[in-house]
């Protein structure tokens, strides 16, 4: 069989080479023209712009649009189209879970793959939280399950209801610069009802039926703070999570709900839960200067992940904010911002935009570099107040990604402890 993948990153990679050992026909296109350079060094077999005509079947690596010139070919072509991770899933055969939402889906991902772990039950965190599923597929464990983190361009295109228990954290303004409408972009999401087995269970939060009616189809089972999860929360939740923010308990939830799909009981969680560390770049807290905290929260790369995270801190806020704007309105920042930011210091393509959206009710500056935002962001925070870097926006302008982003800013609050 000739078959082409579109997107040479890991996962894209990683398809190839699966596909080149069951005995295909492989070809690879990307728009990077260097790494078509150095793939085809490597002995791969890649084209800048392959005849779409001859293949049999078209892979698709997560995060390439619909408007791609070498998809939209296939699609009009009517040639088999396969989603990396669906490329995958279909050889795995072990239990899985599947995670997805617009916030808080890797966190989740990786506590759920924790507490299995420590629960005695091998567990691995796969897909978008890191290892791509087809680079697993090449040294899969069939004692494992496999707790799986997918993004709406990966749900996209998927069609096989392969997973055990799936689950739906959140569904807030976010990728408006790939889909049309949040309508889309809800469909994109509750694809995951179509790939939950006949016995399975599928799980959303109790916001989305209300702010997206009709998009659900499919039985499906709430669950919320407020809502009817038909769990007694105090049962599950550890003690230092009672005065946190409502999606940090909410995320411990979903946890739950996944875990306990698995024979976990409610003692092994909680115990689990205790030993469990968030990933960086998630409200992680850096350093103290002159009494004002520092948090590094670069993953928050939209504007709901920025609310939820000035909403945890406890006192003012200086916001460090901008990056590659992702379409939605900066405007839904004011009623959470009201009374608690004293500030926000803009950087990147969208600064001028966060400006615009923002004053005259918020201070905004805009400075040029993470660096001086930094700067700039230590003059004028105040002792028992929050510099906080929660950017709702993307890192491509900038940086390599939002971990760079992290690692950068952490860099220069360290830097900026040293200074008189």
């Amino acid at each position: 069989m000739k078959t082409l993948v579109i997107g040479l990153g890991k996962s894209g990679q990683a398809a190839y080479e699966v596909l080149f050992r069951e005995g295909d026909e492989v070809v690879g296109v990307d728009d990077n023209a260097a790494l078509l350079e150095k793939l085809k060094q490597d002995g791969k077999k890649v084209e800048p712009s392959p005849a779409v005509e001859q293949f049999d079947r078209v892979i698709l690596s997560p995060g390439i649009p619909t408007t791609n010139r070498f998809y939209a070919k296939a699609k009009s072509l009517g040639k088999e189209i396969i989603g990396e991770a669906e490329l995958a899933l279909s050889r795995l055969k072990q239990p899985c879970a599947a995670i997805t939402g617009t916030n808080g889906k890797t966190t989740v991902t990786l506590l759920c793959e924790h507490v299995l772990n420590v629960s005695g039950k091998k567990a691995r965190a796969l897909g978008n939280v890191g290892t791509p599923l087809t680079s697993y597929l090449l040294a899969a464990d069939p004692q494992e399950i496999m707790v799986v983190e997918l993004s709406s361009f990966q749900l996209e295109t998927m069609q096989s209801a392969v997973f055990d228990v799936g689950i739906i954290l959140n569904i807030t303004p976010d990728h408006l610069d790939r889909y049309t409408s949040m309508e889309e972009y809800a469909q994109a999401k509750c694809r995951l009802q179509e790939l939950i087995k006949p016995t399975g269970s599928f799980w959303v939060h109790e916001s989305i039926p209300r702010e997206f009616n009709g998009v659900l189809k499919s039985h499906y089972e709430t669950y919320g703070w407020d809502g009817k999860s038909g769990e007694k929360i105090a049962t599950i939740l550890p003690s230092r999570y009672s005065n946190l923010g409502c999606h940090e308990k909410e995320n411990v939830l979903a946890a739950w709900l996944v875990c306990k799909t698995f024979g976990v009981d409610p003692e092994a969680f909680r115990a689990a839960v205790e030993t469990f560390k968030k990933p960086s770049h998630r409200i992680e807290f850096v350093t103290s200067i002159d009494g004002v905290d520092y948090f590094d929260d670069s993953k928050g790369t939209n504007i709901d992940a920025t609310m939820k995270a000035v909403e945890a801190m406890p006192g003012g806020v200086v916001l460090i904010a901008g990056g590659v704007d992702k379409g939605s309105s900066y405007e839904h920042w004011k009623k959470v911002f009201a009374g608690k930011v004293k500030k926000v210091i803009a950087i990147g393509q969208a600064a001028p935009k966060i400006a615009q959206e923002l004053q005259p009710e918020f201070e905004v500056e805009i400075v040029p570099t993470l660096q001086a935002a930094v700067q700039q962001a230590k003059r004028r925070a105040r002792a028992g107040e929050a510099v906080l870097l929660s950017p709702g926006c993307s890192s491509y302008d900038m940086f390599r990604d939002y971990a760079h982003r992290g690692d950068e800013f952490k860099k220069f609050v360290l830097e900026e402890r040293k200074r008189p």
